[in-house]
């Protein structure tokens, strides 16, 4: 940039000038001494008004964390295997009828520390097959021990994790004792 010589403004320093701000008119200021309201701008012809968006948005939200509140929580019964409830000292007959009606899924895993209706479903298969476990949905010490001792009489490596080899020996198992 160039600065002109001598004491007259600059004239690329447009701060220099005295009159680049308005100073206040009677037009622009309304008989109570404040200024006029300005009007909001309005939103471009065929868009939405922000109050409807957000209202969009927050139903929408609700229906999302209700969506995934069903999709989690839901009813446990519905991937539950279905048995009449028994005690390790039932009769034969009886294990032998609740054994035909379970079967665990063969795939994915399960080993200590998990919980739900699956563990749970594997805790009543390991019941009916005559394992000290309690059907209460939470993969501990109990039935970390049931799997292992399931595995030892199966055969296979006594690892207490129930993968897709373990699982289908437990389903072989329900097959045999109904």
């Amino acid at each position: 940039m160039r600065r002109r010589e001598g004491n007259g403004p600059n004239e690329d320093d447009w701060l220099a000038e005295e009159d680049w701000v308005e100073a206040p008119t009677e037009e622009m200021s309304s008989p109570s001494g404040r200024s006029p309201r300005r009007p909001r701008p309005q939103p471009p012809p065929g868009m939405p008004n922000r109050r409807l968006l957000g209202l969009v948005a927050a139903v929408s939200i609700v229906l999302l964390v209700i969506l995934v509140a069903v999709l989690q929580g839901g009813d446990d019964s519905a991937e539950e295997p279905e048995a009449a409830p028994t005690t390790t000292s039932a009769t034969t007959a009886a294990t032998g009828t609740e054994a035909q009606t379970l079967r665990i899924p063969e795939s994915g895993t399960l080993s200590a520390g998990d919980s739900g209706p699956r563990v749970r479903g594997l805790q009543r298969a390991l019941d009916a097959l005559g394992f000290d476990v309690t059907p209460d949905g939470a993969f501990g010490p109990s039935t970390t021990t049931a799997v292992q001792s399931f595995q030892e009489d199966a055969g296979l490596t006594p690892d207490g994790v129930v993968g897709p080899e373990t699982a289908r020996a437990i389903n072989e198992a329900l097959a045999e004792a109904g």
